[in-house]
C-alpha cells in the first residue's frame, strides 16, 4: 500500500501542482489545466486518508468544489446525467458553508477508493485528475466557471 503522505506529492509533482499541509494528513492540491492558447486554468483538490470508510478498510478520500447547489435553478437532472461519466469519480452533495460561514448545500466531485488496492502513482494520478478534470468541467458547465 502507498504511503499517502509521500504519495500524494510525488502526484502534486507530476502535475506541477501547487501543495499544501492545510493540517496534519489534510492536503489542498492546485492542479493547473493548459488551455489551448497556452494559459493555465487551475482546479483545487483536496485529499486525506479516511480510516474504516470501506467496511473496515482504509480509503484515499479526494473531493473538489464545483458550485453552490441551489433546487430552484441548479440542473440536477443534467448533473444527474454528468454522474454517469466517472470512472472513478462521483458527483455528489454535501453540506458546506460560504465564505462568510452560511451554511449551503455545495455539488462536489470525490472519489475515495481503497488505499490498499492503490498500488501505484500512476492510479493514484489518475483518480485525482479525474477528480480535478470532472469538478472543472461541471464548474463550467453548471457554475459559471472558476467561481469556487
Amino acid at each position: 500500500m502507498l504511503n499517502f503522505d509521500t504519495a500524494i506529492q510525488d502526484v502534486a509533482k507530476r502535475f506541477n501542482a501547487q501543495i499544501k499541509e492545510l493540517s496534519p494528513g489534510v492536503y489542498s492540491l492546485d492542479i493547473p489545466f493548459t488551455l489551448p492558447d497556452g494559459t493555465n486554468r487551475y482546479q483545487y483538490v483536496y485529499g486525506w486518508v479516511i480510516k474504516g470508510r470501506a467496511k473496515g478498510k482504509d480509503c484515499f478520500y479526494f473531493n473538489s468544489r464545483c458550485g453552490i447547489f441551489d433546487k430552484n435553478t441548479t440542473d440536477s437532472y443534467s448533473l444527474l446525467k454528468e454522474a454517469g461519466y466517472g470512472y472513478y469519480s462521483m458527483v455528489t452533495i454535501t453540506n458546506d458553508q460560504l465564505s462568510d460561514g452560511t451554511p449551503c448545500e455545495t455539488v462536489i466531485i470525490q472519489a475515495s477508493p481503497i488505499a490498499e488496492y492503490i498500488s501505484s502513482i500512476d492510479e493514484l494520478a489518475a483518480v485525482i485528475w479525474e477528480v480535478a478534470e470532472v469538478a472543472d468541467i461541471i464548474e463550467e458547465r453548471y457554475f459559471g466557471g472558476d467561481k469556487n
